[in-house]
């Protein structure tokens, strides 16, 4: 499939119903299968630069959106359309190349599209991805935290929410319990908190006479942890990492939870030009995802996590080929990294002369 293509059908994508139920062990393939979408056309750096392109543009449109005040901070829609492109990213960055891809982004794309125009759109959360509807206890809390006592406070949880039970169930369409069992332990974990800001919204006798406060989602902090000071060179498991990289990682975690007011943690791995686009890709990933799990065993809430691998596609220094390949690794340091940014929805006052609640 061409980049050409694979844009196309992230619109035509927008029309599919993939609300089918599916047996997990249909879609069980030989080892060593190649599914059709995973052609070695798609692993082409114009291909995968037009992909992000595709997959940044929504972004900018959302953000767009709430920089300039068309729709207010806790808004469902706009909650929900952030979700579902978190929904298409993760699935890319981890080589899925299936129709959930484009479906997921066609139902960010159908919000944003409605805000920009100033509509508003219908409540519905389709199963794309041939996803199994599983757990109705959790649907009907979802549906409890969209339209119960408190749902103002929480609507944009309550988005998420949804676009959680689809992806789950179209990870155990794609591999039954075993693989959709951390996905629904993070929806347990987004609707307990989710049900606790909901109770503490309605409470009875608590008056809000101040000024509503502006919330906006930003960089808390950013740091980049450089790969060779935590990894041996070419590795990425835990059992790679040596005392002083355990230090490093140690020491991030401890700054993590220092933090108030975090909503995601985005890790996202690069690596160095050397080697196949295809291992660098894994690679990248492999690393980010190793770095989450050593700060999930240090007490930073897995929900938190978004993860992504980049390979060798945003280097930010350039090194000669003619250097002897000792020297030229060494040159290429900088580029082996993992970039972390710690975002939060922080409060700022609200301008003067604003509206109570």
């Amino acid at each position: 499939m061409t980049s050409k293509h694979f844009l196309l059908s992230l619109v035509a994508l927008a029309t599919l119903s993939g609300c089918a139920v599916t047996d997990p062990r249909a879609t069980d393939r030989a080892p060593g299968a190649t599914p059709p979408f995973a052609e070695a056309t798609r692993h082409t750096d114009e291909a995968q630069r037009a992909d992000h392109r595709a997959l940044q543009s929504v972004r900018d449109r959302l953000a767009v959106l709430q920089k300039d005040g068309r729709v207010p901070v806790n808004s469902y829609p706009w909650a929900k359309a952030q979700c579902w492109l978190d929904m298409a990213r993760q699935n890319y960055h981890e080589n899925d190349r299936g129709p959930v891809i484009g479906e997921a982004l066609a139902e960010s794309v159908k919000l944003v599209d409605a805000l920009e125009k100033g509509d508003t759109p219908a409540v519905s959360t389709p199963l794309i991805g041939g996803a199994v509807r599983l757990r109705e206890d959790l649907w009907a809390r979802a549906e409890r935290g969209r339209t119960g006592p408190g749902a103002s406070c929480v609507a944009a949880q309550a988005a998420c929410l949804d676009v959680q039970l689809v992806w789950m169930g179209h990870e155990y369409a794609e591999g039954g319990w075993r693989h959709a069992n951390p996905y629904i332990g993070m929806a347990e974990s987004m609707a307990q908190r989710m049900e606790a800001e909901q109770a503490a919204c309605g409470a009875p006798g608590v008056v809000a006479a101040a000024p509503a406060p502006v919330v906006v989602e930003r960089v808390i902090e950013r740091l980049v942890l450089a790969t060779d000071a935590v990894f041996q060179f070419d590795r990425s498991g835990m059992n790679d990492v040596g005392a002083a990289g355990r230090a490093r990682l140690d020491t991030l975690a401890a700054r993590a939870k220092g933090l108030k007011g975090i909503e995601r943690i985005v890790l996202v791995g690069h690596t160095d030009r050397l080697g196949d686009a295809d291992y660098n890709q894994r690679l990248s990933l492999q690393r980010a995802t190793a770095v989450r799990d050593h700060l999930v065993a240090r007490g930073i809430d897995a929900t938190l996590f978004t993860v992504e691998g980049r390979g060798s596609r945003e280097p930010i220094k350039s090194c000669a080929d003619s250097l002897p390949r000792a020297a030229l690794i060494s040159c290429l340091q900088d580029n082996r990294r993992v970039e972390v940014e710690i975002r939060g929805r922080v409060e700022t006052a609200s301008p003067a002369g604003g509206a109570a609640r």
